[in-house]
């Protein structure tokens, strides 16, 4: 249902980046590939999904971009050397017919477009690496499902003459909407799943850390692999479709093949 505003979203983005510059002066990178990623939030079944790259650059300024990768959208639309301002969003898919038995049998979850503002501050600005430290801030504006905060450290430098390497921490805190719905086990979805109820308040609901290489095949072929692992903490941890049913690791690995305009 909440695919084609998604979509609409993204093109007028595109569009807008796109015609704030010279043609000449835009970098373009479209990309293909696959991934794996538990099937719910706090799941330990794994399930595969379709992942794809749309990164806008250069717009009027170096350091601007919007970039849409996977379901996560960022950007910079600040031209500065430094400082860092722009939309964030994210959509969350439904959570419906998951693996696990017992928590399939509680109430769907509806998808989630989570929007919202994303600053920060790059140490060392670089045409191909960075050191920034930045706040995600965003609000799901479909169904009001809470909202989430990210601070993030991220690096990204060239390891080579064809590739470049990017690490980034980070850590979320959840609002106790969000926590509520994803974690919380009410009366009524007790009854349904067999699961002890439980009440899940605000607070950081995880730690994390990523990994990703781009390697440059020609001037114009890109590929691309990434790896991320995040640890579920406090009533996120606690959850019982968490702690009886899942498991607070939660893994990531994907790969791409991009095309640079």
């Amino acid at each position: 249902m909440l695919r084609k505003p998604v979509g609409f979203t993204i093109a007028a983005l595109a569009l807008w980046a796109t015609s704030a510059a010279p043609a000449s002066a835009v970098d373009l990178r479209i990309g293909l590939g696959a991934g794996i990623a538990p099937d719910y939030e706090g799941s330990d079944d794994y399930t595969g999904i379709p992942l794809w790259n749309l990164t806008v650059s250069d717009l009027y300024h170096p350091d601007t971009f919007v970039a849409l990768v996977g379901t996560s959208l960022r950007s910079n639309l600040l031209a500065h050397p430094n400082l860092r301002l722009g939309v964030s969003g994210q959509y969350k898919p439904e959570r419906d017919d998951v693996e696990d038995d017992r928590v399939d049998q509680m109430r769907d979850i509806d998808a989630a477009l989570m929007v919202g503002v994303l600053a920060g501050y790059d140490f060392d600005p670089a045409r191909d690496g960075d050191l920034v430290i930045e706040l995600d801030l965003r609000a799901d504006v479909a169904e009001g499902n809470g909202a989430l905060g990210t601070l993030r450290g991220r690096w990204a430098g060239r390891t080579g003459p064809s590739s470049v390497v990017r690490v980034e921490v980070s850590t979320t805190y959840a609002s106790e909407d969000y926590m509520s719905e994803y974690f919380g086990v009410s009366n009524a979805n007790a009854a349904r799943s067999g699961l002890d109820r439980f009440d899940a308040d605000d607070g950081f609901k995880d730690i994390g850390i990523g990994v990703s290489l781009d390697y440059n095949l020609t001037n114009n072929w890109i590929v691309s692999g990434t790896a991320a692992y995040s640890l579920l903490l406090g009533d996120a941890a606690d959850s019982p479709i968490v702690d009886d049913r899942g498991s607070t690791s939660q893994f990531f690995l994907g790969a791409l093949v991009n095309y640079k305009f």
